[in-house]
C-alpha cells in the first residue's frame, strides 16, 4: 500500500494511474505521474520512459510499476524504472479503490432506519421512491461524497449522509419549533446529486455532466420529478424540501443558488459543514499517523495539530 511505502524501499506494485505529463527535460521526454490505490497516491516521475506510455499511456490505467521510493521537494516521490499496463486477473479493483469502514449492507440498514423515523407520509412515499428503486439505490450506497476532500472512497456518501441526519437529529432535540421531517429528509438528501457528480472506475473523478449542472442543482431536478408521481404532495412542503437542498452549501460564494431562511436549512447547512470538515480532518490527521503538525491546508488556510504519541 501506498501509505506504507518509506525512503529507499523498492518497489514493485499494481497502481492507478491518476495523472500523466509529458515534459521535457535538456530535450529529452520524461513523464511526471501520480499514482493511487486505496490508501493513498503518490507522485511519480520517470525518466527514461518507453514509447508506448508516452504515446498511450492514459489516466486511469490500472499498470504494473518497478521503482524506488525518493523524495522531491520533501515528500515521497517514486522514481520509475519500468511500467507495463496491469491484466485484469492480475489485480483486485477493491485494492486500488478506497472504501468506508463499513460495509453496503450496514450502511443500507442505517439509511432505511434512519428513514423509518420519518413520521409525514408525503415524505415517506418521496423517500421510498427513491429507496425501492434498486438501481438508485445501489448506486447511493456505493457513491462517494467527494473526489478528493472529504468522504472521497466508496460508501463515502453514504457514509457522510447518515452522519449529517444524526447530527441533525441530535439538535433538533434542543428547539421544540424544528421539524425533524424535513431534517431526516434533508439530511439524507443533500448530497444524493453526487451519485452524477462523480464516476468511479479504477479512481474517482468529475462527470461532464458534474461539472457542467452540478450536483445541487441535479438533486433539486430529480426531487421535484419524483416529487410529481406521489399523489397530492403538498407544494408548499416540496418548496422547504428543494429549499434544504439548493441552500446546503450555505452561501452564495459556495455555490449555493440560495441562502439558508427556513430553521431547518440553517441546521442541515452547519450539519453538512461539521461532517465534511472532521471528514477531511481525519483523513489528513490518518496520513500524519494521528501525531505531530500537518502541511499547510490550503482548503483551511491553515496547520492542524494532532498532539504527541506520548499523550
Amino acid at each position: 500500500m501506498i501509505k506504507d511505502f518509506a525512503l529507499n524501499d523498492a518497489v514493485t506494485d499494481f497502481l492507478v494511474v491518476r495523472r500523466k505529463e509529458v515534459k521535457e527535460y535538456n530535450e529529452n521526454k520524461f513523464l511526471s505521474l501520480e499514482f493511487g490505490d486505496s490508501s493513498g497516491r503518490i507522485a511519480g516521475v520517470w525518466w527514461e520512459p518507453e514509447r508506448f506510455a508516452i504515446d498511450d499511456l492514459e489516466e486511469g490505467m490500472v499498470v504494473k510499476v518497478k521503482g524506488d521510493v525518493q523524495q522531491y521537494r520533501g515528500k515521497n516521490q517514486l522514481r520509475v524504472s519500468r511500467l507495463r499496463l496491469a491484466r485484469d486477473d492480475e489485480y483486485n479493483l477493491a485494492d486500488l479503490l478506497p472504501h468506508s469502514v463499513f460495509s453496503l449492507d450496514e450502511l443500507k440498514k442505517k439509511v432505511i432506519g434512519l428513514s423509518e423515523k420519518v413520521e409525514n407520509s408525503h415524505i415517506c412515499r418521496l423517500m421510498e421512491s427513491f429507496w425501492n428503486d434498486d438501481d438508485f439505490f445501489a448506486a447511493y450506497l456505493r457513491a462517494a461524497a467527494g473526489k478528493l476532500w472529504h468522504h472521497a472512497y466508496i460508501g463515502g456518501l453514504a457514509e457522510h449522509s447518515i452522519n449529517v441526519t444524526e447530527i441533525c437529529i441530535n439538535m433538533a432535540r434542543k428547539y421544540d419549533f424544528i421539524d425533524r421531517d424535513l431534517l431526516i429528509f434533508g439530511g439524507l438528501f443533500h448530497d444524493m446529486g453526487k451519485l452524477s457528480q462523480y464516476k468511479i472506475t479504477s479512481f474517482i473523478d468529475y462527470t461532464d455532466e458534474g461539472r457542467l449542472i452540478g450536483h445541487i442543482s441535479w438533486a433539486d431536478h430529480e426531487i421535484a420529478r419524483r416529487a410529481e408521481s406521489v399523489e397530492t404532495f403538498p407544494p408548499r412542503l416540496l418548496m422547504k424540501l428543494r429549499h434544504l437542498i439548493l441552500a446546503h452549501h450555505g452561501q452564495i460564494e459556495f455555490a449555493s443558488p440560495v441562502v439558508p431562511q427556513i430553521p431547518e436549512a440553517f441546521i442541515l447547512y452547519y450539519a453538512d459543514e461539521i461532517d465534511s470538515k472532521m471528514g477531511a480532518i481525519n483523513r489528513i490527521r490518518e496520513k500524519n499517523d494521528g501525531t505531530g503538525w500537518s502541511e499547510y491546508v490550503n482548503l483551511l488556510g491553515r496547520h492542524l495539530y494532532f498532539g504527541e504519541e506520548d499523550e
